[in-house]
């Protein structure tokens, strides 16, 4: 009997933007549409050739565009299309004036960070800790049952999985 491996993997590195942005799209498309820089693409080009990384037998990904440009080369590699689940998605943060009155007298500035301190916490809009625990955890209760003993990549978010290992 063989093992079942999960490799949880953070997308690569993003590229930094500054300025203010001439757009109509709210703050979550804005980072679901967040790319790699040149170091990024570099980073999961080199992780792709990781030994550990061979003969994978499914991908999953976010649906963010930085997550699926770093599981392509991984996919690439391993002749594998990427499945893509939105319990994978980054924690939705919701209403930005309430983040910002919740996070007002915060000492983190990090409002991550606090939502792994008071885990109930959400906007009117958005996702608590514990709602995206349980997206998580049901998220990998299925993976378990359907690819048992199997090698299996999971490229996401490093405040997701913060959340979910906590």
């Amino acid at each position: 009997m063989q093992d079942t491996i999960i490799y949880l993997i953070r997308h690569a590195e993003t590229i930094d933007e500054d300025g203010i942005r001439n757009t109509s799209e709210d703050s979550q498309l804005i980072n679901e549409k967040e790319i790699l820089s040149v170091e990024g693409e570099e980073q999961s080009k080199k992780l792709s050739e990781n030994d550990e990384l061979k003969n994978i037998d499914v991908i999953w990904s976010s649906s963010y565009t930085r997550a699926k440009a770093t599981a392509k080369y991984i996919a690439e590699r391993n002749n594998l299309p990427i499945n893509l689940d939105s319990n994978l998605s980054e924690r939705k943060l919701g209403n930005l004036k309430e983040l910002g009155e919740f996070m007002k007298d915060k000492k983190t500035r990090d409002p991550s960070q606090e939502q792994l301190l008071d885990q109930q916490f959400k906007t009117s809009d958005g996702e608590s800790a514990i709602d995206t625990k349980q997206r998580m955890t049901k998220f990998f209760d299925n993976i378990l049952k359907e690819y048992n003993e199997k090698r299996i990549v999971v490229v996401s978010h490093r405040r997701i999985y913060k959340i979910f290992l906590t």
